[in-house]
């Protein structure tokens, strides 16, 4: 299997979540085609057959951190503020 690019699979979850965002916003036949699509095209680009693990497996390949993880967020080097989190 070819290994997507960074910036195509960015363009890819990109296009998922639009695609998602506009069929629950107003769902169509159109925006159902669309999620579709681009659930198509990130099950390939991950070699998987089901979204929840394509999404999974493509932050994995832009390792992106799983949510609920132990690692600290940020850029920078600093660490949250723990007040901040919620449970």
């Amino acid at each position: 299997m070819l290994t997507p690019g960074p910036q195509d699979l960015r363009n890819a979850l990109a296009r998922y979540a639009d695609a998602r965002i506009e069929d629950a916003r107003r769902s169509t036949g159109s925006s159902a085609r669309a999620v579709e699509d681009a659930t198509y095209t990130l099950c390939v680009m991950t070699g998987t057959r089901q979204i929840a693990e394509a999404l999974r497996i493509a932050d994995s390949m832009l390792g992106v951190q799983p949510l609920g993880s132990s690692a600290r967020c940020g850029t920078t080097g600093t660490q949250q503020d723990d007040s901040l989190q919620t449970a």
